[in-house]
């Protein structure tokens, strides 16, 4: 596929020059080939270049995104937040309860504020693995305007290895101390499905396509990256903070 697109770019700057020399077609397409065969590095480089260009470029739409949308990510009423509330860096994970990284990442989220008490975590939900995950999204909304059992439920909806439906939300919404019936009613708010499609939108608009995605700083992290790989975002977060203090 590499080699095919390649040549399909290497056709479009030469043939114009090579017509105006009089080759056909046949024959500019056997020079293509040849060059191919003969240089197969300096293609796999020149993708691997443009591969790289194309991402920095991702990157930076994301950081950009990401400052734009700054007192969305760190300062929304509609999302439930663990840690340091008045942490100097702020992780934003967006999630899915249906995600096996996610579930992952949890633990390590807990061990990450467990070592680090200046650090704020804030929860989005992006469901995007189905219904059962909509349905959980809600719920969990739900009980985050219930007050301070979110985390609680939260963490059991991440610990749930089973089905996510009626029976095991309302289960686990009972040993976290919710009230069942309030969030049954609620889950169904038209405002509930308004923060999941502003949650959704946010999440396109930043880059993310996936879960779990983590707004760290300005940095972007798709993807799990384990307890050392957040922790290193935190450093790297401190530290931009620290060189925009010095320069102001």
């Amino acid at each position: 596929m590499r080699r095919f697109l390649l040549s399909l770019a290497f056709m479009a700057a030469f043939t114009p020059a090579a017509f105006a020399e009089g080759l056909t077609k046949a024959q500019v397409e056997e020079i293509i080939r040849d060059y191919i065969a003969n240089h197969p590095q300096e293609l796999v480089d020149s993708v691997q270049k443009l591969g790289d260009q194309q991402q920095k470029a991702d990157q930076q739409i994301s950081i950009d995104a990401i400052k734009k949308n700054r007192e969305w990510l760190e300062n929304n009423k509609n999302h439930a937040e663990a840690g340091n509330p008045k942490g100097d860096v702020t992780i934003v994970e967006f999630f899915d309860y249906n995600c096996g990284y996610c579930k992952q990442a949890l633990t390590d989220l807990m061990t990450v504020l467990d070592k680090d008490k200046n650090v704020r975590l804030i929860f989005v939900e992006i469901p995007i693995l189905g219904d059962s995950s909509i349905l959980a999204a809600q719920w969990a909304l739900a009980a985050k305007a219930q007050g301070g059992n979110y985390l609680a439920y939260h963490t059991a909806l991440m610990k749930n290895h089973g089905p996510l439906n009626e029976e095991s939300l309302t289960k686990h919404a009972k040993a976290a101390g919710l009230n069942v019936e309030r969030l049954a009613k609620e889950r169904t708010d038209p405002k509930i499905n308004d923060i999941i499609s502003e949650n959704l939108n946010m999440a396109r608009a930043l880059g993310i396509q996936g879960t779990p995605a983590f707004v760290v700083g300005d940095q972007l992290i798709r993807g799990y990256v384990g307890v050392d790989g957040m922790i290193e975002a935190i450093s790297t977060a401190r530290k931009a903070k620290e060189g925009a203090k010095k320069k102001d």
